[in-house]
């Protein structure tokens, strides 16, 4: 385990800073601010430090002004406009400690989950078909039911009874 006094004196004032940068993180420097706007669902995660947050905009979005510490998350939808400066807790940013270093965080989209793509290619692709498929179906058996009854109604009717030629008399002969 190193001894960070130890690095920092064996480097420069930026090669010690640059070591206690995370990877993967963003550098917002004290006494500035940083207007985000996501066009895809995105993760705000704060590593280091402390900032104020301001939503604003965006359908379905609550506006609104939170205090991020380290570790916390917010969750930006696209369309909104997000704000963010360094905030320490009403401490000023002192020019030797952590603080004049500013804040680290990541801005990470969130990518929909698979199974949710997977329902909506299922629910299109077999879902919507089947349903089609037993309409259909029951079109098909409620023609059938009528044409059975109609056909039963016909033939109750005495229709596929024989005919015969009525008899005729003629001259009062009848055959």
């Amino acid at each position: 385990m190193s001894n960070p006094s130890v690095l920092e004196s064996q480097q420069s004032r930026a090669g010690a800073a640059s070591a206690r940068t995370m990877a993967g993180c963003w550098i917002l420097p004290p006494r500035r601010a940083l207007g985000l706007y996501p066009t895809q669902r995105s993760r705000l995660r704060i590593e280091r430090g402390g900032v104020w947050l301001t939503v604003t905009g965006g359908k379905g979005a609550l506006p609104g002004d939170w205090f991020l510490g380290e570790g916390d998350e917010q969750m930006l939808e696209p369309g909104v406009h997000a704000v963010i400066e360094p905030w320490h807790g009403g401490r000023a940013a002192l020019s030797g400690g952590v603080l004049a270093e500013g804040v680290q965080f990541r801005w990470d989209p969130v990518a929909l989950p698979v199974p949710a793509v997977q329902s909506e290619a299922w629910s299109r692709g077999v879902v919507a078909p089947w349903a089609d498929l037993v309409g259909a179906l029951r079109g098909a058996a409620w023609a059938g039911a009528r044409l059975v009854k109609g056909l039963l109604q016909w033939a109750g009717a005495g229709r596929w009874a024989p005919t015969t030629a009525p008899r005729t008399c003629i001259d009062a002969q009848c055959e």
